[in-house]
Formats: C-alpha cells, sequence, structure tokens
C-alpha cells in the first residue's frame, strides 16, 4: 500500500474539540512521576501560603490533558498520513496566560505547520481554556519528527 505524503495542505486544520477534567490527584501523580517535590503541588495549604487559590499544575502538565484527554490524536495523526511507528518527539512549549488550576477544561488542537523533507516535521498547536469562562488559560506547541522509512 502506498504511503501518504505530508502535505502543506493541512496547516489549520482542527482537531474535534475535548474536555477534560484537571484533579489535585492526577497533578499529584505527575510530579511523583517527574520528582517534583514543592509542597505546592502536593499540599493545599502550602499553595495558598504561596499565593496560589488552588494546587497549581507543574509547567509541563498540558501534555497530559492532550494525551489522556484526546486519545483520538494518534488516529488523527494516522489519518493525515503519519507512520506512527517513525515519529519523534522533537519539542514542547507553553504560553501561559494564567495559571492552570484544578477544574474543568476544553481544549482544541491544530496543525500548526508542516515541513517537508528528509524528515518530516508537523507542528500541533492546543489551546487549553477554562470552561467556568471560556477564557484561554494557555497555549502548546508540539512538534514531532517523522523518521524516514529504512530503505
Amino acid at each position: 500500500m502506498a504511503e501518504q505524503a505530508l502535505s502543506k495542505d493541512i496547516i489549520g486544520k482542527k482537531l474535534d474539540k475535548f474536555e477534560f477534567t484537571v484533579e489535585r490527584g492526577k497533578i499529584k501523580e505527575f510530579c511523583q512521576a517527574i520528582g517534583e517535590t514543592s509542597p505546592i503541588y502536593f499540599d493545599l495549604e502550602a499553595a495558598k501560603k504561596a499565593g496560589y487559590e488552588d494546587i497549581p499544575s507543574p509547567p509541563t502538565f498540558p501534555t497530559v490533558i492532550t494525551f489522556w484527554g484526546y486519545p483520538k490524536i494518534w488516529q488523527d495523526m494516522a489519518d493525515i498520513g503519519i507512520d506512527l511507528s517513525r515519529i519523534l518527539h522533537l519539542k514542547e512549549e507553553y504560553t501561559y496566560h494564567r495559571v492552570l488550576y484544578p477544574g474543568d477544561v476544553w481544549a482544541q488542537s491544530e496543525i500548526s505547520d508542516v515541513k517537508t523533507g528528509k524528515m518530516d516535521m508537523v507542528s500541533f498547536k492546543t489551546t487549553i481554556y477554562s470552561k467556568k469562562d471560556n477564557q484561554p488559560i494557555l497555549s502548546g506547541e508540539m512538534a514531532i519528527v517523522i523518521r524516514p522509512q529504512d530503505k
């Protein structure tokens, strides 16, 4: 079967909206997994004493939202011609508009860039919004590289 070629025509393609509940327990589990020990992520009183209104999420927690909250991303990648067996994570960048706290959020990703060549690269921009006020909390940009096929 012929492999589908990636095209810059998919830039701007929006993926499905999805919802996610940020839970204090998930923040704690994430912090344990990455070795984070600051009490602000484990103890509500410590977080409030440090000036937070609740337990904040650590800076890289939004990746959890995308992959736990939108597992369909793998099928979406395959549908646009990405061979999942050849992907490598290249980068992840976040722009915060405010602190991400426990609560309900919704998000939507879109394809923000495609580069083709010896190795293809696809970037996805995901914006996460509060369900309380529909205002953005942060935007994240993830880029993947697709390794060339072995010959």
